[in-house]
């Protein structure tokens, strides 16, 4: 990796470099020593102001280096407050530009160079802010987030890419950010110093100084080729919160319409693009080889699986995922570095830039395709392994290339129990396919994206049985989905007269929703002791509390759920499946608690539970009343067990 960064003309007028100091000896020396480590064309002053530090070591150590003419040292006799810190700063040289620099920042290179520059682009440029890991909307590389600094893109590398790769670019922002702020004397002489009497001990005064400054006419640009280390929180700690909060309120009451302009500039996010040019390089020269994952957008436990071995690849792979932009039509995609703590996202609309998604998926070097799912997309993605000359696999989470109705079922959720070809396209009359196909033109043209995969990874024996039947020729393999879920064995509830059952999921007709709102109808019409709560949602309306014993607890996060599920001590789990599953990840929490669990006799339920001592099966198409029998009776059996035991 080669960076050629320019020369910048020679300024002779001296620049300040302000760096209040209160608390961090090991911060503050490595700012120091970064800004020491790198002269600058410009001549500059290094004035640091010790506001009455009460770390001892390190006003001894910034005494020692100012006994070494290496900075000019103000010290405060007792702490007046950032504000009046910096103000102290400002004021010392009165005909020079300033820059205000926290004691927990890192620079490199000619820094301070590139931002001279950038803030003389135009006469009424006032205030100037690089990129940073940390400083809001200057952060790179996700907006508005506090970034760890990666250990493969240290400071020294990452500035260097920022100087070539954004070279000369800035944007216009609201405001600067004070962690590292370039100021010119001229907007300092018009505008005035911070306010003091209101921003006393810092936050929030650099961005009433900027609304000062841009009512008459000045502008700040984000310095687009600098980026500076900011480490963050370093001399208030833990009121860190509390200062922003207080300093938000002082600002409205200034500007009544500051965030009203803050917003406007989040949602915009001009800045976008230029974080994206250093992304485009990162992932050219990043030393990974690439994988693109092909997935559709309806979240569910195909983005979980598709996270999850993303998570699993990080350390090999750099893995992009390219997904429908909406779900209701294949018009546009988008492309994502699926790494944590990336926010790189591209996108492309189809049939009219396929071939600059070609180019694109060409210019990472991907070296291998990964289907999981293509409802919603475009036909043309199938081409893409032919023309870039990459082998693939595919993963099925569901049955979409044997039908366009994925989960085998009719319009009311229950499985279809896959009938002729002449039922299928009765089913396909009245729910079309994706691209008007008949069931025999749809299998043919999976059939040859399936056959021609090196891999085809099935969760479990019976999808592979149940695709063999239609694609029989495919190379497949039985790996069921990766997981590290911690055993979390609960002990049932206590009963009180009244069984607690306990639903996992999203619900639809094909996960039960339909059946379970019919068991819980009929439970309260025959006055059963039967109680279903489902921990998740249903995606459409049904009865629910107080006129039926059904209740939701609404969408939930996977990592919260053995909590939750704990929380509501429930007797059994019930699965009221009518399609059949392929793997089922909320049964792998099920599984964890050591909890009874009923579930069909249908799909990946019947292997998955086979070895389950607590397990008990039913048929799938069961009527209601049966299924609440069969209910009662655990209940009851349950109860004796509980008083043979003596629990």
């Amino acid at each position: 990796m080669s960076i050629h960064v320019e020369s910048l003309p020679i300024c002779e007028t001296k620049v300040d470099i302000i760096i209040p100091v209160y608390r961090g000896l090991v911060e503050t020396q490595r700012c120091l020593e970064s800004v020491l480590a790198f002269p600058q064309q410009i001549p500059i002053e290094i004035v640091v102001i010790d506001d009455c530090s009460p770390e001892p070591e390190l006003s001894a150590w910034l005494i020692n280096l100012a006994e070494t003419d290496a900075i000019t040292l103000l010290r405060n006799p007792v702490n007046t407050g950032f504000v009046n810190a910096v103000n102290r700063g400002m004021i010392l040289h009165s005909d020079r530009d300033v820059v205000l620099l926290n004691s927990d920042t890192e620079v490199h290179g000619n820094w301070l160079d590139r931002l001279r520059r950038c803030a003389y682009s135009d006469p009424m440029v006032g205030a100037v802010t690089p990129f940073s890991n940390n400083a809001t909307i200057c952060s790179y590389p996700r907006f508005l987030q506090n970034n760890p600094l990666s250990t493969e893109w240290p400071l020294a590398v990452l500035d260097d890419v920022f100087a070539c790769i954004n070279q000369g670019l800035s944007i216009e922002i609201p405001t600067a950010v004070g962690f590292c702020m370039y100021v010119r004397r001229d907007c300092l002489n018009q505008v005035g110093y911070f306010n003091a009497l209101i921003f006393e001990r810092g936050y929030g005064e650099e961005n009433e100084f900027c609304m000062r400054a841009m009512e008459i006419g000045f502008r700040h640009l984000l310095c687009s080729d600098t980026f500076v280390y900011h480490h963050g929180s370093v001399s208030f700690g833990s009121e860190t919160k509390i200062l922003c909060a207080e300093a938000e309120k002082k600002l409205l009451s200034l500007y009544p319409n500051y965030l009203n302009l803050i917003g406007d500039h989040c949602r915009r996010d001009p800045a976008k693009i230029l974080r994206r040019r250093i992304d485009t390089f990162r992932l050219a020269n990043s030393p990974r080889s690439k994988l693109l994952f092909v997935t559709h957008t309806w979240g569910g436990g195909t983005e979980k699986h598709v996270r999850d071995l993303a998570d699993i690849l990080e350390s090999m792979f750099d893995v992009m995922v390219l997904r429908p932009t909406r779900s209701d039509g294949p018009d546009g995609i988008s492309i994502e570095w699926a790494r944590n703590g990336e926010e790189f996202t591209v996108y492309f609309s189809l049939p009219y830039d396929y071939t600059k998604l070609v180019d694109f998926i060409e210019s990472l070097g991907v070296v291998r395709i990964h289907f999981h799912h293509i409802i919603g997309l475009n036909r043309q993605i199938l081409q893409l392994p032919k023309n870039l000359n990459l082998s693939y696999d595919f993963t099925l989470h569901d049955y979409y290339p044997i039908c366009p109705q994925y989960t085998l079922t009719f319009e009311d959720g229950r499985y279809c129990e896959e009938p002729n070809v002449d039922g299928c396209n009765a089913c396909l009359a009245k729910r079309p396919a994706l691209w008007g196909l008949d069931i025999l033109t749809w299998r043919t043209l999976f059939a040859e994206l399936l056959t021609g995969a090196d891999r085809v990874i099935v969760p479990s024996q019976d999808v592979l049985e149940r695709m063999k039947k239609y694609v029989p020729d495919s190379h497949y393999i039985v790996l069921p989905h990766p997981e590290s879920i911690v055993s979390n064995c609960l002990a049932p509830g206590s009963l009180n007269g009244e069984l607690k059952i306990l639903v996992l999921g999203r619900l639809t007709p094909a996960k039960g929703l339909y059946r379970l709102e019919a068991c819980a109808v009929d439970a309260q019409t025959r006055g059963l002791p039967l109680f279903f709560r489902v921990i998740g949602h249903a995606d459409r309306d049904v009865r629910h509390e107080p006129y039926i014993p059904l209740s939701f607890t609404g969408p939930y996060d996977d990592a919260q759920l053995p909590v939750l599920i704990a929380r509501e001590r429930p007797d059994l789990i019930f699965f009221p499946a009518q399609w059949p599953e392929t793997y089922s990840y909320t049964l792998s929490y099920a599984l964890c608690t050591g909890l009874p669990i009923i579930a069909p006799r249908l799909g990946a339920f019947v292997e998955r539970l086979a070895d389950y001592p607590h397990a008990c099966l039913f048929d799938w198409d069961l009527s209601v009343s049966e299924c609440n029998d069969l209910l009662v009776d655990f209940l009851r059996r349950l109860s004796s067990h509980m008083v043979d035991s003596g629990i």
